[in-house]
């Protein structure tokens, strides 16, 4: 996450760069998609603010907070946007485990599922599936997706037996793509 930090009516100094940096560090273990932070330091007389601004894939978190000391208005801001991204990351999360049935049992998955479900899943996949290829030949997928109205046709190519995918252009005509090993 890049991190700019910009000072108003004060010098911003190493030290002051360096204490907001580290402050602002932590956000990362609430959220993994944090693209950057803008803080914006304010001193005007026995006034002291700072703004945090983050911006996350699909979200901003702002935080503004005003104090007498620079520090505490820093550490002020920053718990603030702590608890925002914390709320924000309960409210996201799935509320039930991912492989478990309504009844509670864990369900059985065969050791020759074509996708590991071991390794950890990228938050932006909202969804998936294990599909049963057909034996199909290209013109059998295309008839099928005729019927349908699915925009793409995954099987196994009954003439070569590699996975194959048929989608449909804009222009009305299809799309081949073939896997290779």
């Amino acid at each position: 996450m890049q991190i700019n930090v910009t000072a108003r009516h004060l010098r911003l100094t190493p030290a002051i760069n360096e204490y907001v940096k580290k402050k602002l560090e932590k956000t990362k273990r609430f959220l993994d998609h944090l693209i950057w932070a803008q803080v914006v330091l304010d001193v005007s007389k026995e006034r002291h603010s700072a703004e945090v601004i983050i911006h996350a894939a699909g979200h901003t978190f702002t935080a503004k907070e005003e104090s007498a000391d620079l520090y505490a208005a820093i550490d002020l801001a920053s718990d603030n946007i702590d608890e925002q991204l914390r709320r924000y990351k309960d409210r996201h999360r799935e509320r039930r485990p991912a492989f478990r049935r309504r009844t509670g049992r864990e369900q059985k998955w065969s050791t020759d599922t074509a996708v590991s479900m071991a390794e950890p899943v990228d938050p932006r996949v909202s969804s998936m599936r294990v599909l049963r290829l057909l034996a199909l030949s290209v013109n059998e997928a295309i008839s099928a997706m005729d019927h349908s109205d699915s925009a793409h046709w995954i099987f196994l190519n009954r003439d070569n037996r590699r996975v194959t995918v048929v989608y449909r252009k804009p222009d009305k005509t299809f799309g081949v793509v073939e896997s290779i090993s």
